[in-house]
C-alpha cells in the first residue's frame, strides 16, 4: 500500500467516526484513534507533497535539456542536485510554533522538498514555470537581464540548488546545522530550555513536581548581498554561466554565513581588530552567532581570553581542546565537531614528543568530526603577534540557520557602463538562532602554527 492509498483509508475512518458520533462526546479510545489517525494524515500529506515536488524537479531536470545535468540524471535516476550527507545521530527535529510542522530542512532532503517550501512552491507554480519556461535556467534569465537593469525572484527550483550548494560548502552545516525555511519575516521554534528530572520516593510519599521549562527561538529575517562583476560579452556569450553564477553566489552565502554563524555580534575583542576582522558585527543588522550568544547568555562557555593568548605546554599539549571538548558535556549536552583554522590544525598536526614521534591525539578529541573554515581568523592578541585564533566545540544540530524562501537577483549595467562590464547582486535573507547554548563552547585566543 503507498502514501496516497493509506491516506484515503485514514479519510474514510475519519469520516466513519465523524458520522457515527456526530454531535456526541468521543469515548476515550476513539478519540485517540482519531487523534492518532489525524497525525498520521499530517505526516503522509508532507511525505506525498514532498514527493510530488522531487517529481516536478526530476520532470523539469529532463525537459530542461542540459547536458550534464540529463547524464547524471541517467545514471543516478534521482535528482543532481548536492544535498548533505544526513548524520547518523540526527537529533529529534524542531517543530514551528505557528503550525507543528517540522522546522528544519532534514539531512539529506532538499531545500525545495521541505513542505513549508513545497506549499510555497505550490502557491507560486503559475509565475514559477512561467519563469522557467521562458528562460529555462538562472544563467539564462540572467542573460536576458543584463541589457537593462532590473530585478526578479528566482524561481524555487534554481534558488534551491543554490542554497543546496551553499549547505555543502559551509562549514557549520557541514557540522550540522539545520537550515529552517522560513515563509515570514519572523518565525519561531519551540524548544526546551530546562529538562525534567526524576527522583525516588518512599511509598505513600508526595511525588514532587519537576516541569520542564520551555521557549522559543525566534528567527529575524536580515538581508546579506552579494555582487558578482563580470565582463558584458561574458554573460551573453560563457556556455557555463548558469553554473559559475550559481556556485559563486552559493560560495559567497556559505562564506558569510560561517563567519556570521561563529561571530555575528562581536563588537569587541582581538578577532575584530586591524590583524583580524579589522571591523565588528554589531547585532542588526548582522544575526548574533555562537560567540556573541555565548558571552550574552552563558558566559563561562567561552574559555581562554587571555590577555597574551594561550600557548600550548609541550606536556599537556591538547589541554586546551580537551577542555574545549568537554565543557558541554558537563552540561549533558553532545558535542559532535569542532571547527578551527588551517593554522590551529597545522600546529596540532606538528605537535611532537621529546623522541621526534608525532603527538598521539587523545580519544575523546580522535572521535570528534574536526572541520577547518578560514573564517576564523588569525589575530594578533597581546604578544602572540600574528598566531591568536579560536576553537569552536558544539553540537551543531543545536545552529539553526533561518532561510527565506525568496532570493533575489538584480542586474546592475549603467553603473558600470563605461566598463563594458555588468554587475549582479544576490540578496539572501535569513538569521541564524543557537538553539541551546550549552550546547557550544569555544576557546579564544589559542595558538595557531606561525
Amino acid at each position: 500500500m503507498n502514501e496516497k492509498e493509506r491516506l484515503g483509508e485514514i479519510d474514510a475512518r475519519l469520516a466513519e467516526i465523524d458520522a457515527r458520533h456526530r454531535g456526541r462526546r468521543y469515548p476515550h479510545a476513539i478519540r485517540d484513534e482519531w487523534n492518532g489517525l489525524n497525525r498520521e494524515r499530517d505526516e503522509l500529506r508532507a511525505t506525498v507533497g514532498e514527493l510530488d515536488v522531487r517529481r516536478r524537479r526530476l520532470a523539469e531536470i529532463a525537459n530542461s535539456g542540459n547536458p550534464a545535468a540529463l547524464e547524471q540524471l541517467g545514471a543516478a535516476g534521482q535528482d543532481p542536485d548536492p544535498v548533505p550527507t544526513p548524520r547518523p545521530d540526527q537529533p529529534a527535529p524542531f517543530v514551528r510554533l505557528s503550525d507543528r510542522r517540522p522546522a528544519a530542512v532534514a539531512a539529506g532532503q532538499s531545500f525545495a522538498d521541505h513542505p513549508v517550501v513545497a506549499a510555497y512552491r505550490q502557491a507560486e507554480t503559475r509565475r514559477e514555470e512561467a519563469v522557467v519556461g521562458q528562460h529555462g535556467s538562472l544563467g539564462s534569465l540572467l542573460n536576458s537581464m543584463s541589457t537593462t537593469s532590473g530585478s526578479a525572484v528566482v524561481p524555487t527550483v534554481w534558488a534551491s540548488r543554490i542554497i543546496d550548494r551553499a549547505r555543502n560548502i559551509a562549514a557549520v552545516m557541514r557540522a550540522g546545522a539545520q537550515v529552517v525555511p522560513m515563509d515570514a519575516k519572523t518565525v519561531q521554534i519551540g524548544r526546551l530550555t530546562t529538562d525534567p528530572t526524576a527522583a525516588f520516593r518512599a511509598e505513600g510519599s508526595t511525588v514532587t513536581a519537576s516541569d520542564p521549562v520551555f521557549d522559543n527561538v525566534t528567527l529575524d529575517s536580515k538581508t546579506m548581498s552579494a555582487l558578482l562583476v563580470g565582463s558584458m560579452e561574458w554573460f551573453m556569450d560563457s556556455p557555463n554561466v548558469n553554473d559559475v553564477v550559481e556556485n559563486a553566489i552559493a560560495a559567497a552565502v556559505a562564506l558569510k554565513l560561517d563567519q556570521q554563524a561563529l561571530f555575528g555580534g562581536v563588537i569587541a575583542g582581538g578577532e575584530t581588530g586591524a590583524t583580524g576582522f579589522n571591523t565588528t558585527f554589531p547585532v542588526p543588522p548582522n544575526p548574533q552567532g555562537i560567540l556573541a550568544n555565548l558571552l550574552a547568555n552563558a558566559a563561562s562557555s567561552v574559555l581562554g581570553s587571555g590577555a597574551n593568548g594561550t600557548a600550548q605546554t609541550a606536556l599537556t599539549y591538547w589541554n586546551e581542546v580537551i577542555q574545549t571538548i568537554f565543557l558541554p558535556q558537563s552540561f549533558n549536552e553532545s558535542p559532535n565537531a569542532l571547527l578551527w583554522n588551517a593554522k590551529l590544525a597545522q600546529q596540532y598536526a606538528s605537535g611532537y614528543d621529546s623522541t621526534g614521534q608525532p603527538l598521539a591525539v587523545p580519544a575523546g578529541i580522535a572521535d570528534l568530526q574536526k572541520i577547518v573554515t578560514n573564517q576564523i581568523p588569525i589575530f594578533t592578541q597581546g604578544t602572540m603577534t600574528t598566531r591568536a585564533t579560536d576553537l569552536f566545540v558544539g553540537d551543531w544540530s543545536q545552529l539553526l540557520i533561518g532561510q527565506r524562501l525568496q532570493f533575489v537577483v538584480q542586474t546592475l549595467t549603467e553603473r558600470y557602463a563605461e566598463l563594458g562590464q555588468i554587475g549582479i547582486i544576490a540578496h539572501w535573507r535569513g538569521d541564524v538562532g543557537v538553539a541551546r547554548p550549552r550546547a557550544f563552547a569555544v576557546y579564544r585566543y589559542l595558538q595557531g602554527a606561525a
